[in-house]
């Protein structure tokens, strides 16, 4: 009953709760109460008649008519009504209707098992109530099933409808994703090619001459074309799922290679980097490049050292540096909160700092996930 306590007394699909509908529960209530105990020539009150028959048909009404509002108490109540009156000696001539109606409500709008486990008590107990009593138990049998029935039909159909209605929301939100994907392409590849292209026309017209502003150019050419790749991979995430996993080690070895000849990096890496699955991969290339970019941009000449470890539950990551732009690294930038949400979807962690002796340390720990698992 744990799962259905969950679920709560509360209808979790759509109901149609339109005036229309409501009035013709009230009409079907009142119709159900009134020939509910008794002969044909006999009809239940709220003001004649004993107070239990009274009683029951105020009960039966309620139930009919605020079924759509809060379909397992009305289940509940009517079948509750139908064991009182039984119980009293009284003749019930309506087939149990109200907990019928309600019982095709609960099927439909709750998942199927917390809507079992709410419906067989009170079905259970309108049914055995009215077991030795063949001229009313048959009738309250078949209108059970056929509302069990109905019932079930309808939340088949209200799935249907759901799945329908996602795989709708994913064409749409696909098409949206291919949409954006071509607007970056064209813009920002547009913008980085004609980056690369000038910087290797201005490398060809230097010639022999000016050693240091060649190698610039060299690494303008290459960070630009490092850049496209990362576009394009990016962009096919956006449109569709990913190639090959990334090649983790050649990714920081390019990254440590780009870095101006002020900053040096050393990486010590594992001997194998293949159990990380690509997402893990990606999370850690894209911490390690920004940590080197907030090198780069706030320690001025430093020394970089590039650590990953993979234990056996995650791997973690170090960036530290020997510079003297700690305090501006932490300056409020988006760096650092983006590698922060990066990793934070993967369930790790990202700390940094000050170093005791000077300069800064990013470190991180990303939940450890094979590609075999994580597929």
């Amino acid at each position: 009953m744990r799962e259905a306590s969950r679920a709560g007394w509360r209808a979790e699909g759509p109901v149609e709760r339109g005036v229309l509908w409501v009035l013709l529960d009230v009409a079907v209530a009142y119709v159900s109460a009134v020939i509910a105990i008794g002969s044909s020539d006999h009809t239940a009150s709220v003001a004649e008649g004993p107070v239990v028959e009274r009683a029951c048909a105020v009960v039966w009404f309620l139930a009919i008519a605020g079924r759509r509002f809060a379909p397992v108490p009305a289940l509940w109540a009517g079948a509750a009504a139908t064991v009182v009156a039984v119980a009293a000696g009284l003749p019930v001539t309506n087939a149990s209707l109200a907990s019928a109606l309600a019982l095709s409500l609960v099927l439909r709008v709750l998942a199927p098992r917390p809507a079992l486990e709410l419906a067989a008590a009170p079905v259970a107990a309108a049914l055995g109530a009215l077991a030795f009593r063949p001229e009313s138990f048959v009738p309250a049998l078949v209108v059970h099933v056929v509302a069990w029935l109905v019932g079930r039909d309808g939340r088949l159909r209200r799935e249907a409808d759901a799945v329908l209605r996602e795989r709708e929301r994913e064409r749409v939100l696909a098409g949206e994703r291919a949409r954006l994907a071509g607007e970056l392409h064209d813009a920002v590849g547009h913008a980085v090619t004609v980056m690369v292209t000038h910087a290797g026309a201005a490398r060809l017209l230097l010639g022999d001459r000016h050693a240091e502003a060649r190698q610039a150019l060299v690494q303008i050419e290459r960070t630009g074309r490092e850049a496209m790749a990362d576009l394009d991979q990016v962009l096919g995430l956006l449109t569709g799922p990913g190639g090959r996993p990334p090649d983790l080690a050649g990714a920081l070895t390019s990254l440590a290679a780009a870095l101006p000849p002020a900053v040096t990096a050393e990486l010590r890496l594992p001997a194998s980097l293949d159990a990380l699955s690509p997402t893990t991969a990606e999370a850690v290339r894209r911490l390690v490049q920004e940590s080197l970019t907030n090198v780069v941009r706030h320690a001025g000449g430093a020394r970089v050292v590039v650590e990953l470890r993979l234990d056996a539950d995650a791997v973690r990551v170090a960036v530290s540096d020997d510079g003297r732009g700690g305090a501006a690294a932490s300056g409020g930038g988006r760096g650092l909160a983006g590698m922060r949400r990066r990793v934070g979807r993967l369930g790790g962690t990202v700390e940094a700092g000050p170093r005791e002796h000077g300069g800064w340390s990013v470190r991180a720990r990303i939940p450890f996930v094979p590609p075999k698992e994580a597929a």
